[in-house]
């Protein structure tokens, strides 16, 4: 088992947060574009077992922990969600190509008419494009990672994928690149 690990950027935006300092969600604003229809909305909670299976090759327990938290964050998610990973190790060595991982974490769910007075956060909807150089985290050799993770973990959460699912080169195939694009609810700052 592993545990929640805070690293700088996000131990940075907890701090930043508690003391009144504005969030620095550059990582998730750079994978959004053509935001419409801001909105209130309020926190939805979330507590979900992820378990991927046969993956080309095996991931550190940080590896999918910074390729989580990237995704998370940039289809919403509040700053600092809990990530638990198992399976995996401290090297590749001795990580397993069928982790899991059990994510906790809160994304916007929009409200309407007189239930509008309970939000908690303004909201905009925006296309979001998961993909390398999107997401800091995100390689050229993660798209069987993102493809398990779109039919596994997105089809759970309140984002709709635009157009055909991921597919992904098979392994020993020329690298090709690749891109998963999502409409979301984003936090408006």
């Amino acid at each position: 088992m592993h545990g929640t690990r805070w690293p700088a950027p996000a131990l940075a935006l907890l701090l930043g947060a508690a003391f009144g300092a504005p969030a620095d969600v550059a990582t998730a604003a750079s994978a959004h574009s053509a935001a419409t229809a801001a909105g209130p909305a309020e926190w939805r909670s979330f507590d979900l077992l992820i378990d991927l299976t046969n993956l080309p090759q095996p991931y550190t327990c940080d590896e999918l922990w910074y390729r989580l938290d990237d995704l998370l964050l940039a289809i919403g998610a509040r700053p600092c969600p809990q990530i638990f990973t198992f399976h995996c190790g401290t090297t590749r060595a001795a990580s397993s190509r069928s982790p899991s991982v059990q994510l906790e974490f809160q994304l916007p769910r929009p409200l309407s008419g007189v239930d509008a007075r309970y939000a908690d956060v303004p909201v905009v909807r925006a296309t979001v494009r998961l993909a390398p150089g999107t997401l800091h985290s995100l390689t050229a050799e993660d798209c069987e990672l993102l493809r398990q993770l779109s039919t596994l973990l997105l089809p759970l959460l309140p984002v709709h994928a635009i157009g055909a699912g991921l597919s992904c080169p098979a392994p020993g195939a020329a690298r090709r690149s690749y891109a998963l694009e999502v409409q979301a609810l984003i936090p408006r700052s």
